[in-house]
């Protein structure tokens, strides 16, 4: 469903109601709760840093098992993503279909059609957790902060999971994820949940890939 990319009309935003409290009272006979995701994909860079994430604006590979990992997870959900984000987009899947759609730009004078656009990443979740007016379908319960770089930062205090898909490759990069890996070490992140090595269909030059998935202590 596609629908106005301007700041209001689309979502009925309710001032004051950023943060993100466990639970709400939404005046329903249950409170809701919601929480924030990130995910990504990683490999390393020439140099061999770990978290590449991308190159020039876009990703470096493609990798169609990542693809379909990530349709899976986020579907359904709102996606809160960057300008130059949705701009790496292919045109012909932007909007991301059955998802909700917000893109965070600070110029007040733009535009993202089929998308919602905030001008920061309180007013992207404010966005994210108000129920559409038809409804629209969308399990607003998760939220998925979808890149780049620098939402992935401002957003890491506020999101309980991280899904990462490690890639076993080397590629150019100029843009790279938070060090969760940090996190881990210092007890404050755990890894939940960890796939075997698997092996791409078609390898496009990566060996092997996995799954794993980080979550706030």
């Amino acid at each position: 469903m596609e629908h106005d990319s301007s700041r209001s009309g689309y979502h009925e935003l309710e001032p004051g109601i950023a943060g993100l409290e466990s639970e709400e009272d939404w005046g329903d006979d249950f409170p809701k709760t919601f929480s924030v995701n990130l995910i990504w994909a990683e490999a390393r860079d020439k140099e061999g840093r770990e978290g590449a994430i991308g190159f020039q604006g876009g990703m470096p590979w493609h990798l169609a098992e990542d693809m379909k990992h990530f349709k899976e997870l986020t579907v359904s959900h709102p996606v809160i993503m960057g300008r130059k984000t949705w701009e790496s987009l292919d045109p012909k899947y932007r909007p991301l279909p059955n998802r909700d759609n917000i893109v965070v730009s600070h110029d007040p004078q733009y535009r993202a059609l089929g998308a919602t656009v905030a001008e920061s990443l309180d007013d992207a979740l404010d966005y994210a957790r108000q129920e559409a007016i038809p409804d629209d379908g969308m399990d607003r319960s998760e939220i998925w902060v979808i890149g780049g770089a620098q939402l992935f930062r401002e957003a890491l205090p506020l999101a309980s999971k991280a899904y990462v898909t490690l890639l076993k490759t080397q590629v150019d990069a100029d843009t790279y994820a938070p060090d969760i890996r940090d996190l881990v070490d210092a007890g404050l992140w755990t890894i939940t949940d960890e796939s075997h090595w698997l092996k791409p269909a078609k390898s496009e030059g990566i060996k092997a890939y996995r799954f794993v998935t980080f979550e706030k202590r």
